[in-house]
């Protein structure tokens, strides 16, 4: 599946082709007459308010290329004093732009508006300000990329060199401070309805309007209301299932209809940034009210933790949650445990800060070693470091990953700081697990299927195929890391290897994990974790007895190419209609680019099925993936071929 580089800048639009000049010109009032309906004839266009600005532009900015900035500058000034709009000189504006009424419209210098493109009113192209700005490297873009046929609408304001993609749709008021999807909407919260004064007729009533948000599911009870930060259309809805009232912050490009049906209040906004959650919080916190904040997407926890702590409302707090996002806090922290220097179990760590850390973690601890982001996820950013001769080219890419949102990563990250730490050998397990006030429950181990030589997870598989002393070894690690951390609530997911001296925790994180496998414990253990998560604050769930049996099997298989591009994609509907079947999510689409694998992203899809055991699970998942789902891949050369299911390495074939 393709990936945008975020760090190249894209080629000049249509209209910094060679295009004349006033053909150009011409275009831009025939624009004004096809999509103002106000606009009778070219002769009317001729007074529209915004246009002035589009034309002076047009010659500000071809002086401004050929290095006359001053009489551009004055074009700029001309241009605000007679409509309002101020274009940088240096921005790039395609072809076909409308700019609808015009008024307190801001389009920074190394901005550029794709094609086609509708601008109303008080937008907002701009940079997040001179003290970032200051730090960047000389032509490194401080303003947004804007795609074709994109519409921002009155008072949008897009932050940053952040990339709105083809199609996209700003709404009014809204602010994008990341990265958005083609076709995706950004919508910033409505306006309120409130109910009228005793005494006062009804005009809501009369006007047949909609009832205020306090009406539609009853009155809002604190004691039955969460605080959701960052969630799915499936977390939403399970919460509205349990009863729960809903108030959903949702970061701009993840918002979905199903939300805004369920969520009864949502707050759309950068939920990522403590300075945009706070106040939003506050003035949840004094109306509605809510028991708890919660999140179980990794983006979301840390600002859920500080909600908790910033109220007093128990919980996960911040530095709990800190503990499991900051890999290297995480490894800090279990050093100063007493009597950790004896536990035959630990891995050394240290940050990456020089070149010459490499040298010295290698000199000291000895080869492999791992380099590693401190809080990314999905296995981006990882390397081995085999031997000294290594290190140039890992910390060469170390260095170009830092302070980037790279087409590996989803663009709720940035990856920043990276740390060295021992490689353990062994086979790699992860532990979902549900703690009830301190008692810990380990409800499922899960086997992990992993790429010999890349650090990609190919599958998973419940209950792993282990002994019962294996189990017990495992449970008791996890439990007594769990105490460490400090948790007492809630959801975690432990990724560990059994190494030569025992089960050794590689990293955890305080939420459910991906790849499906929450559907892998529902389907072999009827366990819920997501329910879980959302119902135990509020009593709405049973405690768990200590070691829950599985009924069946499950197992995940994902599918996964040699490098091509994808050509058709046939039977997704067939596989998931196919017995036993839990999910199927293939991402691959017509015309996607196929890399050879790295790390989970070059997986293009993942099936999930149950058995009567793990082995028949397994067995199964391959079975419907080459049955049912076709994928045809092309090469460079023509050949054509069908994606198929990714090995199920055994535990066998992997060193212990």
């Amino acid at each position: 599946m393709p990936h945008a580089d975020f760090r190249s800048s894209p080629p000049p639009p249509g209209s910094e082709r060679q295009e004349g000049l006033l053909r150009l010109l011409a275009e831009d009032l025939r624009t004004i007459v096809e999509r103002d309906p106000s606009v009778r004839d070219r002769k009317e266009a001729l007074l529209h308010p915004a246009l002035p600005a589009l034309w002076l532009h047009r010659v500000a900015h071809r002086l401004h290329r050929h290095g006359r900035r001053l009489p551009a500058r004055l074009l700029m000034l001309l241009a605000r004093c007679a409509t309002g709009v101020e274009i940088h000189p240096g921005a790039v504006l395609g072809r076909r732009v409308f700019v609808d009424h015009g008024a307190a419209v801001v389009i920074g210098e190394t901005a550029v508006v794709g094609d086609d493109v509708t601008i109303y009113h008080q937008v907002t192209l701009g940079a997040v300000g001179w003290w970032r700005d200051n730090l960047r490297a000389e032509g490194e873009r401080r303003h947004p990329v804007i795609g074709a046929r994109v519409v921002l609408g009155v008072g949008a304001t897009v932050l940053g060199p952040v990339r709105v993609r083809d199609d996209a749709v700003i709404g009014a008021r809204a602010l994008v401070l990341g990265d958005v999807p083609a076709g995706a909407r950004v919508l910033a919260s409505a306006g309120t309805v409130s109910p009228p004064r005793a005494g006062t007729a009804s005009r809501t009533a009369r006007a047949g309007l909609p009832r205020p948000p306090e009406e539609r599911n009853g009155s809002m009870n604190p004691d039955s209301t969460v605080l959701i930060v960052g969630a799915t259309d499936e977390t939403v809805r399970k919460a509205k299932e349990l009863g729960l009232t809903v108030l959903l912050l949702q970061h701009p490009t993840k918002v979905s209809p199903e939300q805004e049906e369920l969520a009864d209040v949502l707050r759309v906004l950068d939920y990522t940034d403590w300075a945009a959650v706070e106040p939003v919080a506050r003035e949840l916190w004094q109306e509605p009210g809510f028991r708890v904040a919660l999140s179980i997407t990794e983006p979301g926890l840390e600002n859920a933790g500080r909600v908790n702590d910033l109220f007093g409302l128990g919980g996960t707090g911040y530095q709990v949650t800190r503990r499991f996002r900051d890999k290297l806090a995480m490894r800090r922290h279990l050093a100063s445990v007493p009597g950790a220097e004896l536990d035959p179990s630990a891995v050394a760590a240290a940050p990456l800060l020089r070149r010459e850390d490499l040298d010295y973690f290698g000199a000291v601890h000895g080869y492999p070693f791992i380099v590693k982001p401190t809080d990314a996820t999905a296995s981006i950013g990882v390397f081995r470091v085999g031997g000294p001769e290594d290190a140039e080219q890992v910390w060469a890419t170390v260095e170009g990953l830092r302070g980037t949102r790279t087409d590996r990563v989803s663009t709720m990250y940035l990856l920043r700081d990276f740390l060295i730490e021992e490689y353990v050998e062994g086979p790699e397990f992860s532990v979902e697990a549900f703690s009830f006030a301190g008692r810990h429950v380990v409800v499922a181990i899960t086997e992990k299927f992993v790429h010999a030589d890349r650090f990609a997870e190919l599958g998973h598989a419940v209950p792993a195929r282990l002994d019962e002393p294996v189990r017990e070894r495992i449970r008791a690690s996890v439990r007594r890391f769990l105490d460490l951390i400090g948790l007492r609530d809630g959801v975690t997911h432990t990724e560990l290897r059994l190494g030569p001296h025992g089960p050794v925790i590689i990293e955890s994180h305080n939420r459910v994990a991906g790849d499906m496998i929450p559907e892998l414990v529902r389907g072999a253990y009827g366990i819920d974790l997501v329910e879980y998560a959302l119902g135990w604050p509020f009593g709405l769930v049973p405690e768990l007895p200590d070691r829950p049996e599985a009924h069946a099997g499950a197992s995940v298989r994902s599918l996964v190419s040699e490098p091509g591009r994808v050509e058709s994609v046939e039977g997704v509907a067939d596989a998931a209609a196919r017995d036993g079947v839990l999910d199927v999510r293939v991402t691959a689409k017509p015309g996607d680019t196929v890399h050879a694998l790295r790390d989970n992203w070059d997986r293009l899809g993942l099936v999930a099925v149950t058995g009567p055991d793990t082995d028949a699970a397994v067995r199964r998942g391959a079975e419907v993936i080459d049955d049912a789902i076709r994928i045809r891949i092309v090469g460079e050369d023509g050949r054509t071929w069908l994606a198929h299911a990714a090995e199920a390495r055994s535990l066998a074939e992997v060193p212990a």
